[in-house]
């Protein structure tokens, strides 16, 4: 997927500037590319809790405060994204039934967003995995994060 999308745009930008023909439809296949670049990674990014995240206080949190929080974190991102995965089933339904497709190749759009909604669903399964890691002790965080020495 990637090598495609760097692929169409060393073509696109070369057909521009040199021949001066670029490929017609580049930035449609640069949308669906990066679209689904993005949910491809989404569950492994909530399954390793490896999103963006501002961590100014971790350095003195409590390491045994860091399961429950984590676990009701999860839980809480969880229940609002399958809530997402529930309102983008109908959209991809509508979609569908539309017939929707992009304005210059004619590309579905309903099929991309049948497979956002299962990366989505996937993720929401991770998520929820995740509160039952934490519960057993076995949580991502708590792998990485090292065990500080008692004080003396």
């Amino acid at each position: 997927m990637l090598l495609a999308l760097c692929a169409v745009t060393v073509i696109d930008v070369v057909g521009r500037y040199v021949f001066n023909a670029p490929i017609g439809g580049a930035d449609e296949l640069t949308i669906f590319l990066m679209a689904i670049g993005v949910y491809a990674v989404f569950p492994r990014i909530c399954w390793r809790e490896e999103h963006v995240c501002v961590d100014i206080v971790d350095l003195f949190y409590p390491r045994r405060w860091i399961a429950p929080r984590q676990a009701a974190l999860n839980l809480l991102a969880a229940a609002l994204l399958a809530l997402v995965t529930w309102r983008m089933w109908f959209l991809a339904g509508r979609l569908m039934d539309d017939g929707e497709v992009t304005m210059y190749l004619r590309l579905p759009k309903g099929p991309l967003a049948y497979f956002f909604v299962a990366m989505c669903a996937v993720a929401t399964l991770a998520l929820a995995a995740n509160v039952v890691r934490y519960a057993l002790g076995r949580g991502p965080l708590l792998a990485a994060t090292p065990a500080r020495p008692a004080p003396h």
